[in-house]
């Protein structure tokens, strides 16, 4: 079992993550959100620490998003990835394609925030060993 973080101490790590660079590990984390209250929350502070970085902030809803690769930063950007609720094949193509930008080097970070049911699904893709390795947050 992974250890659990809290909110505050999610917000110090991404800080410290988005200052030390390309290949920090708290900028890829995987949220268990079991309310919408604690989705915003948790996008809501993605927002303000991404931001004052000065990265592009790209956010995508994972019930319709398409399985395109052009969707996510050429260079550098922070993706959020919300609402999701099951596993979809174009979101696992999408989070393939996101592991490339790390593999490059690249200042680029990812939230995934979903319902503890969709998180817990799309862990279980073999493909996406990137999301075993993030930071987890559990809110309800």
């Amino acid at each position: 079992m992974e250890p659990e973080l809290s909110l505050p101490e999610w917000e110090a790590d991404l800080r410290y993550a988005l200052a030390a660079g390309p290949g920090a590990w708290p900028l890829v984390t995987v949220a268990n959100c079991s309310s919408p209250t604690a989705s915003s929350e948790v996008i809501a502070v993605a927002r303000r620490v991404v931001d004052a970085r000065g990265l592009p902030i790209i956010e995508l809803d994972a019930r319709t998003v398409a399985a395109d690769p052009d969707l996510l930063p050429s260079d550098s950007g922070f993706v959020i990835l919300h609402d999701v609720v099951s596993h979809r094949v174009e979101v696992s193509v999408l989070l393939g394609a996101f592991q490339h930008l790390l593999q490059r080097g690249l200042l680029v970070g990812l939230l995934v925030v979903g319902s503890p049911a969709g998180i817990k699904a799309l862990r279980r893709e073999t493909s996406l060993g990137l999301l075993n390795r993030a930071e987890v947050l559990n809110l309800s």
